[in-house]
């Protein structure tokens, strides 16, 4: 009898609590990797914010038909030239389209541009097809209607009026030579009829010989090149949009300088177009930058 009760005491005698309250002790211990994964995600969410999508402007392309291309290229190609150097998509016609930007992010050139889309569509993208390449010589892209470019006026100003500008290394001397006025980018006038400023031109082409001085000159006509380009320049993402030939043109600086960038019609698992792109980032564009910047 008396094994039995001793028997019997065994389980009351055994408790287990202790055992249960293990899991808890060690608690505290997977903190730690808990909050190294918070840091973790923070970082990725600023790294997501650093490459958000920016907005550059928007444009209309009444014909249908958009072009993608180097607008500097207008001043030295002549048109049968210049239509191999357009890249072309065929986009909505019926409404404004967003021209959108995102940076690199990161690393050594994490302000340049990644790429500039023409946003046509919603959603995800889930292939792309290559439509061309875009040939830069004078840092800047313009995404323009076919059908503006017939009214687009490189050289012949709007409004009978010029700038004329000088900057460099003797900017100095020949402002002091001329009694040039400073201006943001150096020295010179603005306003000017055409055919003053032309005469200021000159006039400082023959002083800066004479004196072999070093530095550069710019002569600007009030042209839909020269209101592009002053849009742009004024805008803390270096984009302008004009009026032209009642579309809506977008004209951008790459940000990488001069190169050959493709462009590509990116579309949902549908195949729904969702935007033109230029990729700007690129193994090429990273080697050139680097190039001029050791």
């Amino acid at each position: 009898m008396g094994k039995k009760a001793a028997a019997k005491k065994k389980p009351a005698a055994t408790k287990k609590p202790a055992a249960k309250k293990k899991p808890a002790a060690k608690k505290p211990k997977k903190s730690p990797p808990k909050r190294r994964q918070s840091v973790a995600k923070r970082a990725a969410m600023s790294r997501s914010r650093a490459r958000d999508v920016e907005a550059l402007g928007e444009i209309t392309v009444p014909s249908g038909k958009l072009c993608v291309f180097d607008v500097g290229l207008v001043g030295y190609l002549p048109r049968p030239a210049l239509e191999p150097a357009l890249v072309t998509a065929d986009v909505p016609s019926d409404r404004a389209l967003p021209v959108v930007g995102r940076r690199v992010g990161t690393g050594r050139f994490a302000d340049c541009w990644d790429h500039v889309a023409v946003r046509v569509g919603d959603g995800p993208v889930s292939h792309s097809t290559k439509l061309g390449e875009a040939g830069v010589d004078f840092a800047r892209l313009v995404c323009m209607d076919h059908g503006a470019l017939d009214h687009w006026k490189h050289e012949d100003s709007l409004d009978g009026l010029a700038d004329f500008v000088f900057w460099g290394r003797d900017a100095a001397n020949l402002a002091r030579a001329m009694r040039a006025p400073p201006q943001p980018e150096g020295y010179g006038w603005t306003d000017l009829a055409v055919a003053d400023a032309d005469a200021k031109a000159l006039e400082a082409s023959k002083i800066k010989a004479e004196n072999h001085w070093l530095l550069a000159t710019d002569f600007r006509p009030h042209s839909h090149h020269f209101h592009a380009l002053a849009a742009a320049r004024q805008n803390a993402r270096g984009a302008g949009t004009i009026d032209v030939g009642g579309a809506k043109v977008c004209l951008f600086f790459t940000s990488w300088g001069d190169g050959v960038f493709p462009v590509y019609l990116d579309v949902d698992n549908k195949n729904r177009p969702v935007q033109i792109r230029v990729q700007l980032n690129t193994n090429d564009s990273n080697a050139a930058m680097r190039a001029v910047n050791p």
